[in-house]
């Protein structure tokens, strides 16, 4: 039988804070309290009834709050030696809970590899958690504790935290956004939204696991990898009134050329460069809140 870990407050019962409660009851681990702005009857305590004396608490709050919520835990605790305090973020190190670490806390920053779309308790189980913390002692704590989750947890560097972040916003988010591009190129070709989307998912969801299982250099495929420079020509011409999906398909192009296997690599950066060159249109307008067709209007 696994050996009970220690309790556990949590602050911030948003969409992360949610499946990580779930988590730790799941894994038997005991919660000591969950805090939030607002009571919610028989889950959440608010600020001023928060004990916050739990071995460790774990931040599961935006970035920008995390600095003021370690003050506001030093102010109300003072003396936190013998705790363990926490933060989330992927972007951030744990050099922001320094008023933590000056009143006597260990600290660490405990990035789930993972999206939280919703207020729904994801699982848990083989996800990747990237830990960052000073000490092997509290290292080996937060791993115990991953693993008792279901988790696979791993080291990041703290000097690095802004560019691991970034590749994971590249690995997420903005993958969500080059998705979004290739749909409006689909509804731009005559395809029915319900049909592009379906479309983009046919093509995407595979890929992503022929990715995961084989590695990016053998997933690719298309006229990129066939050295197809025609192809490219043909493609940014009919992109070529629409300047921002132009903009997407070159950026994704010229990564395809320096990081993955492609034939012919001389003539496709020749196609790239010369349609670059050739098609001087104007930037789309950047307004809000547009609809679709409008986001789609070719260029006059």
């Amino acid at each position: 039988m696994a050996r009970p870990l220690r309790e556990i407050s949590i602050i911030g019962p948003g969409n992360w804070g949610t499946s990580l409660e779930a988590g730790l009851r799941r894994a038997g681990v005991p919660v000591a309290e969950v805090v939030g702005r607002r009571a919610v009857r028989g889950r959440v305590v608010n600020w001023s009834r928060a004990r916050l004396d739990a071995p460790l608490i774990w931040l599961c709050v935006p970035d920008g709050a995390i600095a003021g919520v370690a003050q506001e835990v030093v102010r109300r605790r003072g003396n936190l030696s013998g705790q363990t305090v926490m933060h989330s973020s992927g972007a951030l190190s744990s050099v922001v809970l320094e008023p933590a670490r000056q009143a006597g806390a260990r600290v660490a920053a405990v990035h789930p590899v993972m999206t939280f779309p919703a207020r729904e308790a994801v699982p848990l189980e083989g996800v990747l958690f990237g830990i960052e913390a000073a000490d092997r002692p509290t290292r080996s704590t937060i791993e115990k504790l991953v693993k008792r989750l279901g988790g696979v947890p791993f080291v990041v560097d703290g000097k690095k935290k802004a560019l691991y972040h970034a590749a994971a916003t590249m690995a997420s988010p903005l993958l969500v956004a080059a998705l979004t591009a290739a749909r409006d190129a689909a509804r731009l070709a005559g395809l029915d939204e319900e049909t592009a989307k379906a479309w983009v998912a046919a093509l995407a969801v595979p890929t992503v696991g022929n990715v995961a299982a084989r590695g990016a250099e053998n997933s690719f495929s298309g006229p990129f990898a066939r050295g197809d420079a025609e192809t490219i020509h043909l493609h940014l011409q009919a992109l070529a009134a629409h300047p921002i999906l132009t903009a997407v398909y070159r950026s994704l192009a010229r990564e395809a050329l320096a990081a993955l296997p492609v034939r012919n690599r001389p003539a496709l950066a020749e196609a790239l460069e010369e349609d670059r060159q050739a098609g001087a249109a104007k930037p789309e307008p950047r307004t809000r809140g547009k609809r679709l067709r409008e986001r789609l209007k070719p260029a006059q």
